[in-house]
């Protein structure tokens, strides 16, 4: 990730090019530059899209034979590592045995070839001549619209006759003039509105820290019922790992807690209505076997 390095936006994330995003999931970049990358992840928003975004083009370039022998070899061992991009896989050569040409098509065309080369129009002189015939015939059926008016008329009265009054139908005979009494109002009934403020959620970027830092991260409490805040948890430990998550206050009661939490990214979403204004902590600890043993704590403060 060399040519990325340096390429930093205002609030210090790091910007991602393509590039870097497909060497990585080739597992082709260095042993400085992983760290960097995955860092990323936790800190751009929209990096996890398109990451799996070019998992996708990954294997479809794959299954086109689109990628050099070396990108191919480091993807036969680097990235068919999950079940999910092997799905993956097996999706874009479905598609690509299903949309390629088949022989029945290519016997049609050859067939059309044929027909086109004995009428003559596989040569220039025939294929102007027939398209001038083509504009004399719509010309001369413009004109004749435009010149006779009634003739499209009378050709739909031979095709469509028209139907002629039933002489059994009933007839209107002094009818009132005022039928407004006896008509009755149908007002429509209205339909269920539909809720357009959908707010989206708070969302807090949370590193290990200790809790008489300086400034941490804040957030402002909302009056939804609905709202929901976003805790995205940065860790430096086996990202493969399965993690309790819990929320204490900084008196130690236990507010919001999360058994199995995978990733990355590690998302927590904590129901606004659970907090009050004050300081928090996020304690994560190992889920495997219940041993709960403490791997990193977070702080956040809300207004």
């Amino acid at each position: 990730m060399t040519n990325d390095k340096n390429l930093l936006n205002d609030d210090g994330v790091q910007q991602v090019s393509d590039e870097t995003i497909r060497r990585f999931l080739l597992g082709g970049l260095s042993v400085s530059d992983q760290p960097l990358f995955e860092q990323s992840l936790f800190l751009s928003e929209g990096l996890d899209t398109r990451v799996r975004l070019a998992e996708f083009e990954l294997a479809d370039d794959y299954a086109y034979g689109r990628l050099t022998p070396a990108d191919r070899k480091l993807f036969e061992e680097n990235f068919l590592v999950t079940a999910d991009r092997e799905r993956e896989l097996r999706v874009s050569d479905v598609l690509r045995r299903r949309f390629s040409t088949s022989p029945a098509r290519s016997e049609k065309k050859t067939v059309a070839r044929k027909l086109a080369h004995l009428l003559g129009l596989d040569q220039p002189a025939w294929r102007i001549a027939f398209s001038v015939l083509i504009l004399l015939i719509l010309f001369g059926t413009i004109w004749m619209v435009v010149k006779e008016p009634r003739l499209a008329e009378r050709i739909t009265n031979k095709i469509i006759p028209r139907r002629s009054t039933s002489r059994s139908a009933p007839r209107e005979v002094n009818h009132p003039t005022n039928v407004s009494s006896s008509e009755h109002q149908i007002t429509p009934t209205p339909l269920p509105v539909h809720d357009s403020a959908v707010t989206s959620p708070q969302s807090l970027v949370l590193f290990p820290t200790t809790p008489d830092l300086g400034k941490i991260p804040t957030a402002t409490l909302s009056k939804g019922e609905q709202d929901v805040l976003r805790l995205r948890l940065a860790v430096t430990a086996d990202l493969t790992v399965p993690y309790r998550a819990e929320v204490l206050t900084i008196a130690g009661h236990s507010v919001f807690s999360v058994d199995s939490l995978a990733g990355p990214p590690f998302d927590l979403y904590v129901p606004v209505r659970l907090l009050r204004s004050g300081k928090y902590q996020v304690r994560l600890s190992d889920a495997r076997d219940g041993s709960k043993k403490e791997v990193a704590s977070y702080y956040f403060l809300v207004q």
